[in-house]
């Protein structure tokens, strides 16, 4: 997929036809009108230059880039992936509707799916998604939306994409959390979800300085999802939106650089004697990789193991690394670590609990040699 970024955003024209390559960045928050007519045509139009919670040109512009990559009809950018992913649920989903959902997914999006929404009449099934029968034998009358996420937060199950898409009936939405994929390696459009959504923190940005979310889909699919950010005010920021931009200047580059080291890693995570099992979609022993081999064009940046011990042993672990840091997120550039059963499951919840999560790291990596970041998990394992 190509991966190259299209200057006709650009809509500054300077000396004579001259344009900067880098997108402006427009920070108004409102703009005048020539007339009280064009007044009123700019605030039913949907104009990105009537009031920055009602659009902006700047987010406008990343939204456009990031549908252009996902091979969308049109595109719109969040504050946050949350922001997405909720403003998304919110705009389709009405009491008496049913949801089938990915048992393994994003807690917070659990949450939203099984204790907001089911505050207001929506109800949500969870089910393996891995086995596409599980998915479409809980389709019912009133089933509204497919949730999934491929590959999940944090074990990286994968999903077939494209055998629940044909498996859905017409009227039935299909959401696809791809942020571990990124449009570089996954494109659920093309294999037939009805909307794309990311975590824009993560892959997207790349770098550990940006917060967003996008959604790519339907154009009316988008305009229900856009009525519905403007009276939740979920919006990018404009400065937001221009990190975006930047970051997905070098997402190929980075992304392949990143799956390369992942996969390399996770073959000598699986052969080291202090190391239980090892998720990673690329790995020829990953239940998910047959899939994965068919609907990504590469394992992405994520390696999930669980360390021999359970959680004490998977602390002391993190606590030894050197050159690895501990924290929270994925995508960056820079390599880190994180304990999913510390941040997400403390409580013991549908996951299964400690005697599932209590050893497992969840490493995000980045762009270092990987020589060095094999040393680093060689020498913490050890110890």
């Amino acid at each position: 997929m190509a991966l190259g970024f299209d200057t006709r955003l650009v809509r500054v024209d300077t000396n004579g036809g001259n344009h900067p390559l880098s997108e402006p960045i427009v920070l108004a928050t409102t703009y005048a009108a020539p007339s009280a007519v064009r007044h009123r045509e700019m605030f039913q139009d949907g104009s990105t230059t009537f009031y920055r919670r009602f659009g902006n040109p700047t987010a406008a512009s990343a939204a456009r880039l990031i549908a252009d990559l996902e091979g969308a009809e049109a595109g719109i950018v969040f504050g946050s992936g949350m922001g997405a992913i909720s403003t998304s649920l919110f705009a389709v989903l009405r009491a008496g509707d049913h949801v089938v959902a990915s048992q393994e997914i994003f807690a917070q999006t659990r949450t939203v799916l099984d204790t907001v929404l089911r505050g207001y009449g929506v109800e949500t099934e969870f089910v393996d998604a891995r086995v596409t029968a599980n998915v479409t034998s809980r389709i019912r009358q009133n089933t509204r939306l497919v949730y999934i996420e491929t590959p999940s937060n944090p074990l990286l199950h994968i999903a077939d994409i494209g055998a629940i898409a044909k498996a859905v009936r017409p009227g039935i939405e299909l959401f696809v959390d791809g942020t571990f994929g990124s449009p570089a390696l996954q494109s659920p459009l093309a294999l037939g979800a009805t909307l794309s959504l990311h975590s824009a923190t993560k892959f997207l940005g790349g770098h550990s300085d940006v917060m967003g979310g996008v959604a790519s889909g339907r154009r009316d699919l988008i305009a229900h999802i856009r009525e519905m950010q403007i009276l939740l005010g979920t919006v990018m920021d404009p400065h937001a939106a221009w990190l975006l931009m930047r970051g997905v200047r070098t997402l190929g580059v980075r992304v392949r650089r990143q799956a390369e080291t992942a996969l390399a890693l996770a073959r000598k995570l699986a052969l080291h004697p202090n190391v239980e099992s090892v998720s990673y979609p690329y790995l020829e022993t990953d239940p998910g990789f047959a899939i994965a081999a068919t609907q990504m064009r590469g394992g992405g940046g994520v390696v999930s193991f669980v360390v021999k011990g359970g959680t004490s042993a998977a602390r002391r672990f993190a606590d030894s690394l050197d050159l690895i840091p501990i924290a929270t997120s994925l995508g960056g550039v820079e390599t880190i670590v994180e304990l999913p059963y510390d941040l997400d499951f403390g409580e013991g919840d549908h996951a299964g609990g400690e005697s599932s999560f209590g050893g497992t790291i969840r490493m995000s990596v980045g762009l270092e040699d990987v020589a060095d970041l094999w040393a680093d998990l060689d020498q913490a394992l050890r110890s």
